[in-house]
């Protein structure tokens, strides 16, 4: 018999080099394999993600839409916009609007107004957010003289040269447009509490609007009433609760407090014509917000636009938030006066 010949041993490394290029190859195959796969499961996550993001921009114009129609349609009253307990609410309560929609209409009556406010109330009003008692005079100077018609100077305010000298924008010499406006007046944005978490922004206003609705006041703005405290303010809120505040004597027989306002900047106890809505979703980094002034006697529209923005989301509420109410429309006869003069 033949002995049996081994192979020759360059076959043998021929066939090891090829096990180990397999064995690579297989490497990489599935290492491109897991990156193709992670790549596939991002795409159908961003794909989902924006086709969440779609939808929520959807249910937040359908919302926008059915706002505006109950504002051009529905009358308003103590309680707010509609038909007595039927009404939405002017307190910036959240409502759930389409999808996951939420919405918050706010009475701009029941906000400071920058542009019409008194001294003494924005003294006040500085001092519950925290501004120190010897800084509030700038401050109230500087927002006086930037929205003042004039250059001339207030004792401590600021004029076109101060802006220059900073390198900062002129004043524009006419009201402000919006609250934020305000981050333009020197010394204004040198306090982050009037900033945080939109407070400023939240609590003001900058409409036609006069006086102050207790009904759709927050605290913080009815403790800058005359006389009013903070814990005067809290039963303010607790009494409106029960039923609607409609007229000044009501305020003084709950606190016990005289209040002695200036000429057209007392209690006015029914909405204004101009109502602010804040708008956001779950899903979106942000809200929109915007103001609505009524004008039912204009030939082009119903309503005017005076702002749009964006603006960051608060923390959401937590509980069940209750749905917009059923619609009520008013009969031409039954708008309120005040709408037609304002």
């Amino acid at each position: 018999m033949r002995a049996k010949l081994a192979p020759p041993r360059h076959i043998g490394k021929q066939r090891g080099f090829v096990l180990v290029l397999t064995l690579w190859v297989l490497v990489i195959v599935a290492i491109a394999a897991g990156y193709f796969s992670e790549r596939v499961a991002r795409a159908v996550e961003l794909a989902q993600q924006s086709r969440q993001n779609t939808q929520a921009i959807i249910d937040m114009e359908g919302t926008r839409a059915e706002i505006l129609y109950r504002l051009g349609s529905s009358s308003l009253n103590e309680y707010g916009l509609g038909r007595g307990n039927t009404s939405i609410s002017l307190d910036n309560r959240p409502y759930q609007g389409m999808g996951k929609t939420l919405v918050r209409l706010q009475d701009n009556r029941g906000l400071l107004n920058l542009n019409l406010t008194t001294d003494d109330s924005l003294q006040r009003f500085l001092g519950l957010m925290g501004v120190p008692a010897e800084q509030r005079g700038h401050l109230i100077d500087t927002l006086r003289d930037f929205v003042d018609a004039d250059r001339l100077h207030r004792l401590n305010g600021a004029e076109e040269e101060e802006y220059r000298a900073l390198n900062l924008p002129p004043p524009p010499n006419r009201k402000l447009i919006t609250p934020l406006e305000a981050k333009r007046i020197i010394g204004w944005r040198d306090f982050p509490q009037l900033w945080k978490n939109g407070k400023l922004a939240e609590l003001t206003t900058t409409s036609l609007s006069v006086g102050i609705n207790p009904n759709t006041a927050p605290a913080e703005i009815l403790a800058t009433l005359p006389g009013i405290t903070e814990e005067m303010a809290q039963i303010i809120i607790a009494r409106r609760k029960l039923f609607p505040i409609t007229h000044e004597g009501q305020i003084i027989e709950i606190t016990a407090t005289p209040l002695n306002f200036p000429i057209g900047m007392g209690i006015i106890a029914i909405p204004s014509s101009a109502i602010r809505i804040t708008q956001s979703t779950r899903g979106l980094p942000w809200a929109i917000q915007y103001n609505i002034s009524l004008t039912p006697n204009d030939k082009e529209a119903p309503w005017r636009t005076d702002y749009y923005s964006r603006v960051s989301t608060k923390q959401q509420d937590e509980g069940k938030i209750p749905g917009l109410p059923p619609r009520s429309t008013a009969p031409p006869d039954k708008i309120p006066a005040f709408l037609t003069s304002m």
